[in-house]
């Protein structure tokens, strides 16, 4: 995911493959906050194999836990 100005989506997950592991509903969004603008936006709990992240944990079985807003993800192709 590409983006001008900051976010808070780590660069190291970004077109990663993650699970939803869960849903906490709607919140404020913290980067529309940030310019001023209230809009609220769904957050969720993605779960990434560390595997998946890094090369050198091709072995791991670490997981990585990010809460991310719904505008980071995007969506799986089959």
């Amino acid at each position: 995911l590409g983006s001008t100005g900051h976010i808070r989506l780590p660069g190291y997950v970004r077109g990663r493959p993650g699970k939803i592991h869960s849903h906490h509903g709607a919140h404020l969004l913290a980067d529309a906050g940030a310019k001023g603008i209230e809009v609220a936006e769904h957050l969720y709990t993605v779960a990434f194999e560390a595997r998946d992240l890094w090369p050198e944990a091709e072995n791991s079985i670490d997981m990585i836990y990010l809460d991310l807003w719904e505008s980071y993800l995007e969506p799986r192709h089959s």
